[in-house]
């Protein structure tokens, strides 16, 4: 995601909300801060069927020193128009020490794939899986303090609509105070995908992601 624009802040005791192409985005409450929309084209396979025009955006949790705490990426349909049969071609790798959901099954003409990393920047894992994303907030220093966790869920349907989600949070913001850390986790990052996916049908593209299970 190559994002350009000038910051905005949100008051950090509300609801953040944000649009990004066709999703309106509602974040968890905390002092957010927008770093920019982008647009951008998608060429899924075949390639002669054309480019579908996406819009991105990226936001960043701040915590009481200015510090990122957690980073949102999201990327889906700049508009309502993409009713067109696509095949997107891309699988959901299983990876040692990544939690993964794949309910496409492996689909070459739809994608539902969530993929949780809880140390992100261990032996590089993210440089290595997501360099881009790695290189722009490190070039734009908003990667989260370490130790940081990453989330990536994208869901893509036959007829051309599309939304992916990345996050990036400090652990401490997945750490609850109570109960099963894991089994917490696991169903935020379900919540996470769930709400994405939602969007896509949504009418209005309401794309409300859950709050962190834990707190800086």
């Amino acid at each position: 995601m190559l994002l350009a624009g000038c910051a905005s802040h949100a008051p950090s005791g509300s609801s953040a909300q944000y649009t990004a192409g066709r999703a309106q985005l509602a974040l968890p409450a905390g002092a957010w801060t927008d770093l920019g929309a982008a647009d951008e084209a998608w060429a899924p396979l075949p390639t002669t069927g054309g480019k579908i025009a996406l819009r991105s955006r990226a936001l960043v949790l701040r915590g009481a020193k200015q510090e990122p705490l957690a980073v949102v990426l999201v990327r889906t349909n700049a508009s309502n128009l993409f009713w067109k049969p696509v095949s997107w071609g891309l699988n959901c790798p299983r990876e040692l020490d990544v939690l993964l959901f794949d309910e496409a099954a492996g689909s070459p003409d739809r994608m539902d794939c969530l993929r949780l990393r809880r140390n992100a920047q261990a032996q590089q894992w993210l440089k290595r899986s997501k360099p881009e994303t790695e290189a722009w907030l490190a070039g734009k220093q908003q990667l989260p303090v370490l130790p940081y966790s990453h989330l990536s869920y994208r869901f893509a349907t036959e007829d051309g609509g599309m939304v992916e989600l990345q996050i990036l949070a400090d652990q401490r913001l997945l750490q609850p105070e109570k109960g099963s850390q894991g089994r917490q986790l696991r169903d935020w990052a379900l919540a996470v995908a769930s709400a994405a996916r939602d969007s896509l049908s949504s009418l209005d593209g309401e794309l409300r992601l859950p709050p962190f299970p834990g707190s800086v």
